[in-house]
């Protein structure tokens, strides 16, 4: 009867509370926590929000009819939980343990309150009982769990000292041998980078921060190991310290990167919007393969227990020029003008044909303003030079310049079985300024390319993939 009137009593409080609302009313807060707090069965959070919201609003005629309501349900439920029947499962202690807890906090609130009708009593005793019994249950697990000296029996060991200190918390036996697992349990990876310095810290870095979610790996870096003699490397001398230094495991992690130059060349059909006369197509550049291999040792036993490799390739990094070589020299006597050794291509078009496409394969190079610092266009070390001071970036240099097609050192184009020629220009002087201005920048372009290409292959880069993250997941298991 009791049970039913209380509920009856809710479903009153929680109409009031939808039909007026609290959100204005003093203590109303305290009051909304309250109710949240016991439709969750949280009769110890309800309580305390209620007492609060009455002790700010003695008025607070919802927060009055609730404060009996919630006081009566928890004292029923923990109750009910405190007597079930212990036996030596440590899981079904723990829930006497915590409703005895749970009753005593709901209880003290309601004596230190000074609420009317609230019978309120002292479970304190039953409540460190229930607690130092679950709490010896769950240590003596422990320890015989810890006897069987393995890594994993030591960390679930931990885990029950642990569930033991959270019923007895200043008891200093459990505190004591809770540190003592907790050390036995914990293994020391030290971690070698052969490398540069930022290489190493980044390995490092890396790997720490993968482990960190394994509270029994400690993480350490490997120091300067000086080699005095010379006769052992990195590896020997890391192994060497560990084995003094109560180190468990020693990765070895190794990163290059290696530049392989590109230099290419490939027969095509020029122009490319128009393929008519054959070419060369030329590719200078470079890719970098980034190499990384580790070694886990158990420092114990002095094996490699664990070893991989990965390489990762980036690029290939370009730049292109597509041509037409000359195919001979003819003595040639051409617009009334004198006689000329004139370098030539053949074309099996007709002559108004071939002059199309002999003026779209002269765009790209006759579009190619000549800069300030170039006094004579014809002048392959002024190009040269400019190129060496304008570009110090193979990227920067390979964007701008790539994909352009000419006729190199051409002057005429001859239509095969005919006398008839095609003069690159419009004039055989101009074709021959021309050719020679094209072949400058050609063979400037080149040679920038070349020397940007041999630069880049002589730093030192950095290796760029953050493997540390992979060698992590990969060895967490095994620590």
């Amino acid at each position: 009867m009791k049970r039913t009137l209380s509920l009856v009593l809710v479903i009153l409080v929680s109409l009031t509370l939808t039909s007026c609302g609290t959100l204005f009313v003093k203590g109303g807060s305290e009051y909304r926590q309250g109710m949240s707090a016991f439709e969750q069965k949280a009769y110890v959070q309800a309580l305390d929000s209620l007492l609060r919201a009455w002790t700010m609003n003695p008025d607070f005629t919802e927060a009055k009819a609730m404060i009996p309501v919630a006081f009566n349900d928890g004292d029923a439920q923990y109750k009910q939980a405190a007597l079930a029947a212990p036996g030596d499962d440590p899981e079904v202690l723990d829930r006497i343990a915590q409703a005895y807890t749970d009753l005593e906090a709901l209880h003290r609130l309601a004596r230190e309150s000074g609420y009317p009708t609230l019978a309120a009593s002292n479970y304190s005793e039953e409540a460190k009982q229930a607690n130092q019994k679950a709490a010896q249950r769950w240590f003596n697990l422990a320890r015989n769990q810890q006897q069987g000296g393995d890594k994993l029996d030591i960390r679930a060991a931990v885990m029950m000292y642990e569930r033991a200190k959270a019923r007895d918390p200043q008891n200093p036996e459990i505190i004591a041998s809770l540190q003592k697992a907790v050390d036995e349990a914990t293994v020391t990876l030290m971690v070698l980078g052969i490398g540069s310095p930022s290489f190493r810290q980044t390995m490092y870095s890396d790997i720490r921060e993968g482990l960190k979610a394994d509270r029994f790996v400690k993480v350490i870096e490997a120091g300067n190991l000086s080699n005095r003699e010379g006769f052992f490397g990195p590896s020997d001398l890391a192994v060497d310290y560990a084995r003094h230094n109560d180190v468990d495991y020693v990765l070895e992690v190794y990163g290059t990167t290696q530049v392989r130059p590109i230099n290419t060349e490939q027969q095509v059909y020029l122009p490319s919007s128009s393929p008519r006369f054959s070419g060369v197509k030329k590719t200078i550049g470079y890719s970098e393969q980034e190499q990384y291999s580790y070694r886990l040792f158990d420092v114990a036993s002095l094996r490699v227990i664990k070893e991989d490799s990965h390489a990762l390739s980036k690029g290939p990094y370009t730049y292109t020029v597509s041509y037409v070589p000359a195919e001979g020299v003819r003595t040639l006597h051409l617009q009334g003008e004198p006689k000329e050794n004139l370098r030539y291509v053949t074309s099996s078009l007709d002559l108004h044909s071939t002059n199309a496409v002999v003026n779209t394969l002269r765009k790209d190079y006759y579009n190619i303003s000549v800069p300030m610092e170039v006094a004579n266009p014809k002048d392959l070390t002024q190009w040269l030079a400019y190129y060496r001071n304008t570009y110090t970036d193979f990227a920067t240099f390979a964007n701008e310049h790539s994909n352009q097609e000419l006729f190199y050192a051409i002057e005429v184009a001859h239509i095969r079985g005919t006398e008839d020629y095609v003069i690159l220009g419009n004039s055989v002087f101009e074709a021959k300024e021309e050719s020679a201005r094209n072949s400058a920048i050609f063979n400037a372009q080149v040679r920038r390319a070349l020397d940007m290409v041999k630069e880049e292959s002589e730093k030192t880069k950095e290796p760029t993939y953050r493997y540390g993250v992979d060698i992590a997941k990969a060895i967490g298991s095994l620590l």
